[in-house]
């Protein structure tokens, strides 16, 4: 499962990358992020960012909730989904989506984020963790930003790819999630007899000589 949460890390930060820089300059998956951007434009005076930043906060708040009790492999299908389609609106875009046509593409991106999200729980180490986040629970935040470095590097030299990237890292999470070791059963336990205890014959009148 860890392996899974670092791939779709770095797929959620690549798709942030692009919301970031093509987008409107809002986050596809990091709420708190997006109500500091929605309070800023309002004082600023700025109505499409923080038209921007209501439709993302709004689109990937409610994917999440509605997603909660899907499967994990349905949410990471879901995910492709969405991807595949924004990148054919990425096509569509020219490569730089401007105006009007972004609303749609951060739609998108907040529903791909918001499923990843979903698909990214681990219900058992939820229970079982305690209530403060340890080192190896930070381990898939670290790669968010890697993926977000790795979205500004690749589409400065090759903006034809889009979200190519996050769809390549959400496909094989959906492929490493399925390949779980075969479940090995328990030994069953041998049944034994209990012993018996051989009680004396009352009833038995004894050998006169």
């Amino acid at each position: 499962m860890r392996r899974t949460q670092w791939l779709l890390a770095l797929a959620a930060g690549y798709v942030d990358g692009i919301c970031l820089l093509f987008l409107g300059g809002v986050f596809g998956s990091v709420v708190v992020g997006n109500l500091v951007v929605l309070g800023v434009s309002a004082v600023q005076r700025l109505p499409e960012t923080a038209l921007r930043a209501a439709v993302s906060v709004a689109v990937y708040g409610g994917t999440a909730l509605l997603a909660r009790r899907v499967a994990p492999s349905r949410c990471l299908v879901g995910a492709l989904l969405a991807l595949c389609t924004l990148c054919g609106g990425w096509m569509v875009a020219h490569h730089d989506p401007r105006g009007l046509t972004q609303l749609p593409l951060l739609a998108l991106a907040a529903i791909a984020t918001g499923l990843q999200h979903a698909a990214a729980r681990d219900p058992i180490d939820a229970a079982a963790a305690p209530p403060v986040v340890k080192g190896p629970a930070l381990l898939p935040l670290a790669c968010i930003p890697v993926g977000a470095v790795g979205a500004g590097l690749l589409l400065e030299r090759v903006p034809w790819a889009g979200p190519l990237p996050a769809v390549l890292l959400v496909a094989i999470a959906l492929v490493v999630g399925s390949l779980r070791p075969p479940a090995v059963a328990a030994p069953q336990a041998r049944h034994r007899e209990p012993a018996r205890h051989h009680e004396p014959d009352l009833h038995h009148e004894p050998v006169r000589p």
